[in-house]
């Protein structure tokens, strides 16, 4: 179970993090002195419910993320973590030390610099963590990684739309994914910067925040697409072929001529990109277009009616269809929405 960490007043720095997260908390001074099976007694204010047939912890997060859209917590060590559902995302990383998880009955054997990625009512439970181990964990909302999140990456609109889909939907991917440290620390330099803020809260550190979690989740997809997306899985990979095509080409891309470039039958091309991307064509064409056109809404000055030129759409009326379709405001009122966060 997590426990609240207050950092002393002096600004922490990368430097004093370490000692901050190793300094023992309340809840670990009193685990060390319990037997290894105690839990918490934060436990019997927290509901259990019935899920897939066992009883089992419900984590909400509501009063720790009332008006936030993540929290940070670090988890006690000395103690272990039941079996357990949450109706958040959540980032789990190993800081130092190692970490045995058991996700939906499988167990995980997790070491320093791993990231476990869960989705919302995934049974997870933690083993016992010892002194060494330091796991820190952030909680988001699923609509702060779907919707605000897109928005950021900006570039590749369309594949990034897939891969987050593919982490954070409800799909076959078993709803967790586990990267393995690589040769790299920018995850670990990511974290380190977001902690700081976190803890020891200063001018601007939400937005801070908000920045390295868009570059958490930079490093995370791109992690994703080398881990799924490499040789070893053609298939995955020419679905992201197939993306990128329609991302540099969608002013001008059918469904006939994309399937020609790929020597593909355009009623099979259409079944394929349905089955892989969880999007028709048309669809996905037309969040390319809907992209770049927010792009030119957030940055530009340009006419509305320019605008709808520009990704395609000579019709005005049909662009504003379109545009409310998927964004569920006009243009002009997303404009002006994006203006005044740049400049509030």
């Amino acid at each position: 179970m997590a426990d609240t960490l207050h950092p002393r007043r002096h600004t922490m720095d990368i430097g004093s993090l370490d000692s901050f997260l190793f300094r023992y908390t309340e809840s670990e001074l009193r685990h060390r002195g319990e037997p290894s099976d105690v839990l918490s007694p934060r436990y019997r204010r927290i509901p259990q419910v019935n899920f897939a047939g066992r009883d089992m912890y419900l984590f909400s997060f509501n009063s720790l993320m009332e008006g936030r859209s993540i929290c940070v917590n670090k988890e006690s060590r000395f103690t272990f973590i039941p079996e357990h559902i949450h109706t958040v995302i959540e980032f789990l990383y190993v800081y130092a030390g190692h970490c045995t998880q058991v996700i939906d009955g499988r167990r995980v054997e997790m070491s320093a610099g791993d990231i476990c990625l869960l989705d919302t009512n995934v049974p997870h439970s933690i083993e016992y963590l010892n002194e060494s181990d330091i796991v820190i964990t952030i909680e988001m909302r699923k609509e702060y990684l779907t919707r605000g999140f897109l928005q950021r990456l900006g570039d590749n609109a369309i594949i990034n739309h897939f891969l987050v889909n593919a982490l954070s939907a409800d799909t076959a991917h078993d709803q967790h994914l586990l990267f393995r440290r690589r040769g790299d620390n920018a995850i670990h330099s990511i974290l380190q910067n977001i902690l700081c803020e976190y803890y020891d809260p200063q001018l601007c550190s939400d937005q801070a925040i908000e920045a390295n979690m868009v570059l958490l989740c930079c490093e995370i997809l791109r992690q994703y697409r080398n881990q799924v997306f490499s040789p070893r899985s053609s298939d995955a990979g020419l679905i992201v072929e197939i993306l990128e095509y329609i991302e540099k080409n969608y002013l001008t891309a059918t469904l006939e001529s994309t399937a020609r470039h790929f020597g593909f039958h355009p009623n099979y091309l259409s079944a394929y990109i349905k089955r892989q991307a969880g999007r028709s064509f048309k669809e996905l064409l037309i969040l390319q277009r809907m992209y770049q056109a927010c792009f030119l809404l957030s940055n530009t000055e340009l006419p509305i009616y320019e605008i709808a030129q520009k990704v395609g759409y000579n019709n005005l009326g049909f662009f504003y269809h379109k545009f409310e379709a998927v964004y569920h405001v006009s243009p002009a009122e997303y404009r002006a929405r994006q203006w005044e966060a740049q400049h509030f």
